[in-house]
């Protein structure tokens, strides 16, 4: 299934913050223009603590190919999250509405607005980035999930953002990086809460802090 084209990344999370207030109902709301009520920011007390030893052991390649095709609608996920994420999208002739060649991101983890435009070699500033990292989730749990699972998981839209803040984002946590604004850390740790809740993944007394420090700054408890 094709995923759905927002009109803008910030908008795409809206449906993802509601979710968490379902899922986590300590939850902090999205930055978005209709933000959900957060009633306190204990909703990660009761996570264990990840398994320090395991990333020892980590490989990217315990979580199978890079951007896979897991939906099977002939689009691999990279693109996939292109499309979701970017507007004013140009895609290349022939290829079904699946290779973007272009388009605008509205990143909604720097608040910069970017113009993407895809190359063949050297530096591209707008990349997927995983809100938790596959190093990270590898030891919160990950280390005893099948191979199928951890496909599923590196490839789930769920954890994926378009954004220029990959490179320096890299394989930190919570406590080790935090988008500078409130929104913008608002938005973080209720996706990273979601994906953390859907996937049974632990979360280290640091983590936990960093993020409930970051519902505080959500729109609707500020």
């Amino acid at each position: 299934m094709k995923l759905t084209r927002t009109a803008g990344a910030a908008a795409s999370v809206i449906a993802v913050a509601a979710a968490a207030a379902l899922l986590l109902p300590t939850l902090g709301a999205d930055a978005g223009a209709s933000p959900v009520p957060i009633p306190s920011a204990t909703s990660t007390s009761s996570q264990p603590s990840p398994d320090a030893t395991a990333a020892t052991d980590y490989s990217r390649d315990h979580f199978g190919p890079r951007w896979a095709d897991v939906d099977r609608n002939g689009c691999d996920t990279r693109n996939d999250i292109l499309g979701r994420d970017l507007v004013d999208v140009v895609y290349k002739p022939g290829t079904h509405n699946c290779v973007v060649l272009s388009g605008i991101l509205h990143d909604p983890l720097t608040g910069e607005t970017v113009t993407f435009t895809r190359i063949s070699e050297g530096y591209q500033p707008v990349q997927i980035d995983h809100i938790i990292p596959l190093a990270v989730a590898w030891s919160s749990g990950a280390d005893s999930w099948t191979a199928e699972r951890r496909k599923q998981f590196a490839n789930d839209p769920a954890n994926l953002q378009a954004t220029t803040a990959n490179q320096s984002k890299g394989d930190s946590t919570p406590s080790q990086w935090m988008p500078a604004s409130d929104d913008a850390a608002c938005t973080y740790a209720t996706r990273y809460l979601e994906v953390a809740a859907d996937y049974a993944l632990e979360i280290s007394a640091a983590d936990r802090s960093a993020l409930d420090l970051a519902l505080t700054r959500c729109p609707s408890s500020r």
